[in-house]
């Protein structure tokens, strides 16, 4: 097991889930520099809609999951010496989500 100054530290995970609680498989995640731009890394959701993403550096940064059904949603995310846990819900369109 990596500490938390090594590749550990680097490691966004996470679940793609519709605003129902469905898993969404195969959405596309990206990650990109805080101010947008280019993808750095780009990846797909396990059938379970699971996600693994390792960043290339400390700082901040802009995570994205997008469905073909649904559309996209997006986080910012700051990577500071510990991992990160994300989870997204996509709203499924005509549906308004319990509070």
């Amino acid at each position: 097991m990596a500490d938390e100054t090594g590749a550990e530290a680097l490691i966004i995970r996470g679940m793609v889930r519709d605003s129902l609680g469905v898993a969404l498989p195969r959405a596309v995640v990206t990650l990109s520099g805080a101010a947008g731009g280019r993808h750095l890394v780009k990846t797909r959701s396990a059938d379970d809609g699971g996600f693994t993403v390792i960043a290339p550096t400390h700082g901040e940064y802009l995570l994205a999951a997008f469905s073909p059904q649904l559309g996209s949603q997006s986080v910012a995310v700051r990577l500071d010496g510990r991992p990160v846990e994300v989870e997204f819900h996509i709203d499924v369109p005509g549906v308004v989500p319990e509070v």
